[in-house]
Parts: structure tokens; sequence; C-alpha cells
């Protein structure tokens, strides 16, 4: 299995997951000019992709699934309530094809197998465990806290794909809206660098391969702040790094062999 994002900020999200017989998106937040180039990058195209997950309903997490449905008509999973949030806020273009998740149960997509797990977030928001069978990938952005759950679900991950949004210095000398700040600093906003960092300690990762760091804030963050804050609670043989803002970044087995 292997994994890329294709975008990882504010702007728009969308993160491409492979083994050898199955491809899916986690999220389909790209504006349509970006969708096939970033795409094509990877060497894929949009009828390559099987299924969509959907983390939330919010628009950077879901703007270009007009756009990727016009290509191909692929399945949208997620659980019934994300679901009803996303129909209710999201204007489809025609009918479009929702498969439901149940939460803490495994479901089957081809060859991959996905778990959906609650996070916390101010709309309905979910985290992905995602294994092809040897190997598993964690999925966590989008929420104020790592629940506890996840927190004991997540330990034996080979890859972990792990929101550290903000540096909470940057953030409170940040320009942002006192409900702004209150609402992305409470329970149900972001993980700031340092929040990552207790969940990763919490986890413990004994077996994980490579770290992701992302939905970093191009306002309040900066990728060396990220990893200097995360690296201490990983292990040496843990690789760490970070997702580009808004274009694509590596497949995960090349980031890996970057470092060997």
């Amino acid at each position: 299995m292997r994994l890329c994002s294709l975008s990882s900020c504010s702007y728009a999200n969308s993160v491409v997951i492979q083994d050898d017989h199955t491809c899916i998106l986690v999220d389909c937040g790209l504006r349509k000019r970006d969708i096939k180039p970033f795409l094509n990058h990877l060497g894929l195209t949009p009828g390559d992709i099987d299924a969509v997950l959907v983390t939330h309903c919010h628009v950077d997490h879901t703007y270009g699934l007009n756009y990727l449905l016009a290509e191909k008509d692929v399945p949208i999973y997620s659980t019934t309530a994300v679901l009803r949030e996303l129909t209710a806020c999201y204007r489809f273009k025609k009918d479009p094809l929702l498969r439901v998740l149940k939460r803490e149960q495994a479901e089957t997509i081809n060859t991959l197998q996905v778990i959906p797990y609650q996070l916390s977030h101010d709309v309905n928001t979910i985290g992905f465990l995602i294994s092809d069978g040897s190997e598993t990938l964690g999925y966590i952005t989008d929420t104020g806290y790592v629940p506890e759950p996840c927190l004991t679900a997540f330990q034996s991950v080979d890859y972990l794909y792990i929101e550290a949004n903000h540096d909470l210095e940057m953030y409170q000398h940040s320009r942002k809206p006192y409900f702004v700040k209150k609402r992305n600093l409470g329970p149900q906003g972001h993980l700031s660098n340092v929040q990552c960092r207790e969940a990763l300690t919490a986890m413990g990762l004994s077996r994980c391969k490579l770290v992701i760091l992302a939905h970093l804030s191009e306002e309040d963050n900066l990728p060396e702040l990220a990893l200097n804050t995360v690296r201490p609670s990983l292990g040496t043989a843990t690789k760490l790094v970070t997702a580009p803002a808004r274009s694509p970044g590596k497949w995960s087995q090349l980031i890996l062999g970057e470092f060997r």
C-alpha cells in the first residue's frame, strides 16, 4: 500500500491511497483546474479512482466532488451522520452513489479494508484506519483532540497521516477574530503541534514507518516548527515529513526510499 497527499491546507485537502488493485481518495477538496493535473503528476487519472472517503462536509474537503463525479461515477463512503450533513450543504449536480460506513466497523472496498472512527470537530467528522491486509494507515485530521478509541486502535499503524494545524504561540498572536480562535483552539477545532505530539506519544507507534504531518495552517504554522515539535515523540526508525500545502507530495515509498 502507498499514499500521497494531493493538497493539505485550509484551502484544499485530498489524499490518494492505493494498493495493487484499488485506488481511493480521502476527501476531494481540490479545485477543478487541479484535479486532473495533480492526479496526472502521480501517474493517475480520475478514471483510476474507485471510491472517495469523506471525512466531513467542510468545503476544503468536498469542493471538487462534482468535478470528479463528472469524470467517473465513483461511490462516496462515510457514516450516516456525515453523509446527511454532506447532502444538506453540498449541491451535487447529479445524484451521488452514497455508501454508508458504520463507526468502528470494518467495510471492504475492493481490496482495501476501511474502519471509520469518530473525531471531534464542529461538524460530524471521522478518521480512518485503512488496510490492504499487510499494512495499515491511520488518517486523522480536523479534530480538536484525538479520542481514546483512536489512540488505542492506531497504535500498530505502519503509516500515519495526522493533523498538526498550528503553532500555539503563532496562533495566539494572529489577527484572527476572537470567535475563530476560540473555535479552532477548542475541543471541536484543530490539533496544534503540541497536541499532535501528545497524541503520537500516547499511541506509541512502535511499528510506524512514516508519519506525515497534515493540514498545516499557512498563516499560523511553519513546517520546521511542526517537525521540531513533533519529532521527540517518535523513535529514530520512524520518518517524519510534512504534506505540501497546495501541490502533490511524493508517494510514501519514495519518501521512505530517500532516507534509506
